[in-house]
């Protein structure tokens, strides 16, 4: 099963210092070709990476080689339907939030962050499976 990873875990993994528990889990699941991405993470990142520099260069061109999912119209129900579920339960997600899951889901991956209890949330009311990078497994 593939992996969809959140901004949060890229940040980690992309910081000098970041987390050694996430960096490894990405760098074992990039080797094994399992980590695809979305658009709205990209340009969460983009936005933070100046490719002036260095290691954002680098960065920069190891995101571009994932496989990106496409959010389509699916994609755009299906991230409907789970905010919607949320707001029944009196919950909210942001909506780059929602759109990650629904790609995640229509793709069959799951999600991998970093302490994100909105995909915690999601995954509550039919999203996909997540996994926060930042507890031990």
């Amino acid at each position: 099963m593939a992996a969809l990873v959140d901004t949060s875990a890229w940040i980690e993994f992309f910081k000098p210092k970041g987390d050694p528990r996430v960096r490894q889990a990405l760098r074992v699941a990039l080797e094994e070709g399992i980590v695809v991405t979305v658009a709205p993470v990209l340009v969460e990142l983009l936005v933070g990476l100046n490719p002036a520099r260095a290691h954002d260069a680098q960065a920069i061109e190891h995101l571009g080689a994932l496989e990106t999912v496409a959010i389509d119209w699916g994609a755009c129900e299906r991230a409907g339907t789970l905010g919607r579920a949320l707001a029944r339960r009196g919950e909210r997600a942001p909506t780059v939030d929602l759109m990650i899951a629904a790609a995640a889901a229509s793709g069959g991956h799951d999600v991998w962050h970093v302490g994100d209890r909105h995909f915690i949330a999601i995954e509550r009311v039919g999203g996909p499976r997540h996994r926060d990078l930042s507890v031990s497994h």
